[in-house]
């Protein structure tokens, strides 16, 4: 299943949280970037050993605000399987685990079933404890948060408009759009990601993210025209991640990182604290971008949500029903939901660019999750090669257990 809009998206992400972080101390490795100078975007142009050393230690280059796990960890057996006769066609030709991993520089897989690890194994330094950027897996996260919220009672009704709690847009198409357009991504509003035209949105939000911050970006968003009614058609605007982000943070009056602690870090025992990158220009974490957690933690996530968003203690986190809607086929685009990506048979996943994937089948209780540096952001090579492994792996694992 290829994923549309992802390069172009990934952009604007970026340009929309550019920012030169201040100086907060000595790095702890010399390689690394000042980060007085820093940005951001340019995550997205990096060599291959820069993305291997970068994507594991983003703290020390931007800002970030940190997820603290409690001292309650979720167990997980060890039930390993020897994957070594694993193999699956892609192009035609017969590969193996090992060739997947090397192709498509992967540095930490990991599969688990119920409780029990089957498989797991770290490349190029990495290992159990460190934390590597996601990317856009953070949406997913986000719509965990926007389930956490509603059951908290601070959203009463998915219905709500954009405007009632983004006052600066008042007066604008956002007047229309719900916070349900804006968890599928169809909010109908006109927009031009194009990356390679200077005078797209995404490239004057870009300018005016740097040039006037937040006041310039809300007063431009609010001169767009529609182009849809809400909710018809599919379009993926990280933009207006940032905007859902931005309306959590409104609501529930707390940094996300803080409310991801209380709500999920903590309560269902994930095993490290992690990060997630803010935006300067705005205070706040991005809510489509940008969490560096360990591998089984983004697992343990997986695990979460198969739970039906109920904690170590019994707890309901989500309503009971929060995760059905939001991997239940968008009226916009049918592999859409809530920030999740659906495949046929009640498989979802999260996945962020340069390779990095939360892959969930309920029905096995199976979740596979992947950490790579991809040498480009999204495109039908890589995607196809995740595709044609994971749908394997699937089939693989069901006959076997």
């Amino acid at each position: 299943m290829l994923r549309p809009y992802r390069i172009a998206a990934l952009i604007c992400l970026l340009l929309f949280a550019c920012n030169t972080p201040k100086n907060t101390g000595t790095t702890q490795q010399a390689n690394l970037p000042s980060p007085d100078s820093f940005r951001t975007a340019d995550l997205f142009f990096l060599s291959p050993d820069k993305q291997l050393l970068y994507y594991q230690n983003i703290n020390r280059m931007l800002p970030t605000n940190e997820i603290e796990a409690g001292s309650k960890k979720f167990v997980l057996k060890e039930a390993l399987h020897d994957l070594s006769n694993f193999s699956f066609t892609y192009k035609d030709t017969v590969r193996s685990l090992n060739d997947f991993m090397n192709a498509t520089k992967v540095v930490g897989i990991i599969i688990i079933k119920n409780d029990s690890v089957l498989f797991e194994q770290y490349r190029n330094g990495t290992g159990a404890t460190t934390k590597w950027i996601n990317f856009s897996v953070a949406k997913s996260v986000t719509s965990l948060l926007y389930g956490a919220a509603f059951q908290d009672g601070y959203i009463q009704s998915l219905d709500e408009k954009v405007t009632q709690y983004i006052p600066e847009l008042k007066g604008s198409v956002y007047d229309s759009v719900s916070l349900h357009n804006l968890l599928q991504m169809s909010s109908g509003v006109a927009w031009n990601e194009n990356p390679r035209d200077t005078a797209s949105d995404l490239m004057k939000v870009g300018r005016m993210e740097k040039e006037k911050g937040w006041p310039g970006i809300a007063a431009y968003l609010s001169s767009l025209k529609r182009a849809a009614p809400p909710g018809t058609k599919f379009n993926y605007n990280t933009v207006e991640t940032s905007l859902a982000g931005m309306i959590l943070r409104n609501i529930i009056r707390k940094p996300l990182s803080e409310y991801l602690s209380e709500k999920i870090w903590k309560p269902f025992g994930m095993h490290n604290n992690a990060n997630w990158v803010k935006s300067r220009s705005i205070d706040m974490e991005n809510g489509g971008c940008c969490i560096s957690a360990t591998l089984r933690d983004y697992a343990l996530l997986g695990l979460f949500t198969m739970n039906n968003g109920i904690d170590l203690n019994g707890k309901q986190v989500l309503p009971a029903d929060w995760m059905q809607q939001s991997t239940t086929s968008a009226k916009s685009y049918k592999g859409y939901g809530y920030y999740w990506w659906l495949r046929p048979g009640g498989r979802y996943f999260a996945s962020g660019a340069f390779g990095q994937q939360i892959e969930i089948d309920p029905s096995q209780k199976t979740v596979i999750a992947i950490q790579s540096y991809w040498p480009v952001p999204f495109n039908n090579y890589y995607v196809g090669y995740m595709d044609s492994m994971l749908e394997a792996m699937m089939t693989s694992l069901k006959s076997k257990l």
